[in-house]
């Protein structure tokens, strides 16, 4: 008599769950190493020219028709850069991430040529990327992780960059874009 055990494993749920993982990690590495080589990269920013593309700007990042539970919404991230070197996140449809909202306040600094967060999911940490000015305007992210696997790997574009703090007065539809 023979037993067929098709496509099961005899692993505990743990090492499922962590091949999984490893697995999902492997195909955001080549789908992300294959953004990065079919992207023009654009100017490098650095120093005085990086705060200047960030400080007092807010950075709109859409995602369309972005899947919650059974609800599809359009999710839209918004990085307000307050001069001063404070962070506000907000999120919809979540909520906004003013500093006062956790234990640590969200920061940013501009280290020579990179920009580096203090924001979630980690937001005790300092994450770090590089950032260029492609021909159409575009803020390219680039990770700066040395020894990660993610290193300058793109991360995000952001065309989107408004003057001001979200929804103040100048945000309305005349506020000025870079």
């Amino acid at each position: 008599m023979a037993i067929s055990l098709g496509g099961c494993t005899f692993k505990s749920d743990s090492e499922y769950f962590s091949d999984q993982r490893n697995r999902a990690r492997e195909q955001n590495l080549r789908d992300m190493r294959l953004s990065t080589r079919q992207t023009p990269r654009g100017t490098d920013l650095a120093g005085d020219a990086l705060v200047a593309a960030l400080a007092d700007k807010t950075l709109v990042k859409r995602y369309p028709n972005t899947s919650f539970g059974s609800v599809r919404v359009d999710y839209v991230v918004r990085r307000y850069f307050v001069p001063d070197g404070r962070l506000i996140l907000s999120e919809e449809p979540y909520s906004l991430h003013s500093p006062s909202c956790f234990k640590v306040e969200h920061r940013w600094r501009v280290d020579g040529e990179r920009l580096c967060l203090q924001e979630p999911p980690a937001p005790e940490e300092w994450r770090c990327y590089r950032l260029a000015r492609a021909a159409d305007g575009e803020l390219q992210w680039f990770i700066d992780r040395p020894g990660d696997d993610y290193d300058g790997l793109i991360t995000m574009g952001i065309r989107e960059i408004l003057d001001g703090p979200p929804g103040s007065p100048e945000s309305a539809d005349g506020r000025k874009k870079d």
